[in-house]
């Protein structure tokens, strides 16, 4: 029951994949605008890519959910017209 109830809200499309994909854009955006010390002049790359890469594997992943939502959607109206 457990189980049913966490793979439904990973896969619900509010759900975390849809967070970390806003979320690691948002830093992304973020990590090219600070500056991390006053003592440092430049930005903190390695924060902005691991921001992007997260944000491009979420995105990546909710693709590859809609294309299954979608796939499962016309195998299901193919067997009522069959009908």
């Amino acid at each position: 029951m457990a189980n049913s109830k966490l793979q439904a809200f990973w896969n619900h499309p509010a759900g975390p994949k849809t967070i970390l994909a806003c979320s690691g854009l948002i830093w992304t955006r973020y990590g090219t605008v600070i500056i991390p010390s006053i003592l440092v002049l430049q930005k903190n790359w390695n924060f902005v890519s691991v921001n992007f890469a997260l944000s491009v594997t979420a995105m990546y992943q909710l693709s590859r959910k809609i294309q299954h939502d979608l796939s499962i959607k016309n195998q299901e109206v193919a067997v009522v017209e069959e009908e």
